[in-house]
């Protein structure tokens, strides 16, 4: 006797469909599982058996085979039993399963037959929503991700007992999702107090995409001001919203995003994190840090306190906008396209150059904290803005919401001219503009041009720096809704780059 019904892999971040085969045949009852299945797969054996037979059902004395299809995938993973558990119903005639072609499986088993949540079953889902499947008989615990995908038909099961009524497990078991979203809280910008200079460049990065560093002494308010710009972004669309909780889906915390609000993702990491935390890893590689902010920010505080060795490898995402990570069983690509907000003490007290407080630092140790960081890794911040501590009557007046400017239509209208403008190029911020693309978009009018020969003799600007300044001064320009840049535009967007070619930051 012989049956199948399909099931899923992860792969990366991605799904691949996996047939599952089930021969029931005469010979001396055992229970073999081929088809490169790792040691999750081979124990679903025990857990298969101890749940069919306390489900009600008989456990078919036999030589039984399950294949998993295709051959040259690793299969890891407790979601097969589900699957499996019902191949083997079928295949011992003691339920009916219709339309199999069109119906994917995944589910973990107890020994007394309850079905458990699974990780990773978003991108399974899609996986099966992309190669036709029309129903996926999951795990009750799973309706979040069910509900995220559309055009799939979900039979939501508590009990591997339901495998034999899925109508009624369609109609039934879903439950109210009322408190399913995340309770994540961010701040206003207009609550943070004073900071005005600090503020236009969270705008000015909000709307070009661009990463910022923050430096500042203790206290001034750097991780506030970072957090706010969550807030500032535009809402995740539909193709980012699934990209994201799919990963999230993956290391089992989507509850940690709100699909509510469509908020990006906000990660910051503590700086004692490892190489394998932050871009990924394991023997079975999972999404790290870098992935989980992929469509959000990825924010690091205090910056030069993190390993040498973990900056190092910001370096190709920020570039690339993924990770690549190779093992013996094959090379893994994760998303990580993400915009990088940081911030740092000027020396390691925090209070050099700061008015009435004295830096207890030598010239030294300064320089030594700021060299901390690499060349390459500034080279990829366009906005490094010094962040003063406040003064007396900031701290100790209230904003007047009447003087507060709309920065959201701003950094909207913003948004909809760079992409007028990139509508033919795969372009689509500010942040990503090279040279070339510059020469084009880019084009001061006549004060302005004199405005950027002066900054050019004066700051001593490389190539590399120049490219970072026309970007965040295009980006000023679209909030200001000008076509050209401006002298003004220039001079603002000087002013977010000085604190980098003062320190010598852009080498």
């Amino acid at each position: 006797m012989y049956s199948y019904l399909y099931s899923a892999v992860i792969y990366g971040v991605k799904a691949e469909m996996v047939k599952v085969e089930v021969d029931i045949s005469r010979g001396l009852p055992s229970f073999n599982i081929v088809g490169l299945a790792g040691k999750t797969v081979r124990e679903s054996a025990k857990r298969v058996r101890s749940a069919i037979i306390n489900s009600g059902f008989e456990w078919p004395v036999k030589k039984i085979t399950v294949n998993l299809a295709p051959g040259n995938i690793n299969k890891y993973g407790s979601h097969f039993d589900l699957a499996i558990a019902a191949v083997l119903l079928e295949c011992s005639g003691q339920i009916n399963i219709k339309n199999k072609k069109n119906k994917f499986f995944a589910g973990e088993l107890n020994l007394n037959g309850n079905i458990n949540h699974v990780k990773g079953l978003l991108s399974m889902l899609l996986a099966a929503s992309k190669n036709n499947y029309l129903q996926a008989i999951i795990p009750q615990a799973n309706q979040k991700e069910a509900l995220l995908v559309k055009n799939l038909t979900p039979f939501l099961l508590k009990h591997l007992r339901d495998v034999n009524n899925l109508e009624a497990a369609e109609k039934n078991n879903f439950i109210s999702d009322s408190n399913q979203n995340s309770t994540l809280n961010y701040p206003e910008l207009s609550q943070i107090r004073g900071q005005k200079n600090a503020k236009n460049a969270l705008i000015t990065a909000a709307a070009g995409g661009h990463n910022l560093l923050l430096i500042g002494p203790p206290g001034c308010g750097k991780t506030v001001l970072a957090e706010s710009i969550v807030k500032l972004l535009a809402p995740l669309n539909k193709k980012e919203l699934l990209e994201t909780a799919s990963i999230y889906s993956i290391n089992n915390n989507l509850k940690e995003l709100n699909l509510e609000k469509k908020y990006r993702p906000f990660i910051a990491p503590h700086h004692s994190i490892t190489s394998a935390a932050l871009i990924g890893g394991g023997q079975i590689p999972v999404p790290g840090e870098i992935s989980l902010a992929h469509n959000g920010v990825l924010f690091l505080d205090e910056l030069p306190e993190f390993k040498n060795s973990v900056l190092a490898n910001l370096r190709e995402p920020l570039e690339k906008k993924e990770i690549k990570i190779v093992r013996q069983q094959g090379s893994y690509y994760f998303p990580a396209n993400f915009q990088f907000v940081a911030a740092m003490n000027p020396c390691p007290c925090g209070f050099a150059g700061v008015k009435d407080r004295e830096c207890k630092c030598s010239e030294r140790d300064i320089v030594r904290y700021q060299q901390k960081l690499s060349g390459p890794l500034k080279d990829r911040i366009d906005l490094q803005i010094e962040v003063l501590p406040l003064k007396k009557d900031e701290i100790l007046t209230k904003n007047i919401p009447e003087k507060e400017v709309n920065y959201l239509k701003k950094i909207k209208k913003a948004r909809l001219m760079q992409a007028q403008r990139y509508e033919k190029t795969k372009i689509k911020k500010n942040s990503e503009l090279m040279l070339e693309d510059i020469e084009k978009y880019c084009q001061p009018d006549r004060r302005g041009k004199k405005v950027l020969n002066q900054a050019y003799e004066n700051l001593k600007l490389s190539v590399r720096g120049y490219i970072r300044l026309m970007r965040v001064a295009r980006t000023i320009a679209d909030l200001n809704s000008n076509s050209k840049i401006t002298e003004s535009d220039l001079i603002k967007a000087i002013d977010f780059r000085w604190y980098a070619e003062k320190s010598e930051m852009l080498l």
